[in-house]
């Protein structure tokens, strides 16, 4: 029986700019950093977001559009200082 999600993983071109985003606005905490090894295919940095662990790798972004989707639920009221924190 499946018990929920494990985690998922971003390909990103800045692992800074992704934590920044990360910690400041959907107020992650990192549980791990590779720093300049790279055990898997590249940097990677790993983030605990309400239970649910988010990877973040070096590399580059696929060279054409997809659609990948991901969607963090929150309570109505904290939309607004959401929003205000994405924007700062």
């Amino acid at each position: 029986m499946t018990q929920g999600l494990s985690h998922m993983t971003f390909i990103v071109r800045d692992l800074d700019k992704m934590e920044e985003l990360l910690t400041s606005v959907l107020d992650a905490r990192k549980v791990y950093d590779s720093g300049d090894y790279t055990f898997s295919l590249s940097k990677e940095r790993f983030f605990d977001i309400g239970g649910i662990w988010v990877a973040t790798m070096q590399g580059n972004p696929l060279p054409s559009r997809t659609y990948n989707h991901v969607a963090f639920r929150m309570g109505p009221d904290e939309y607004d200082n959401r929003l205000a924190r994405i924007k700062a």
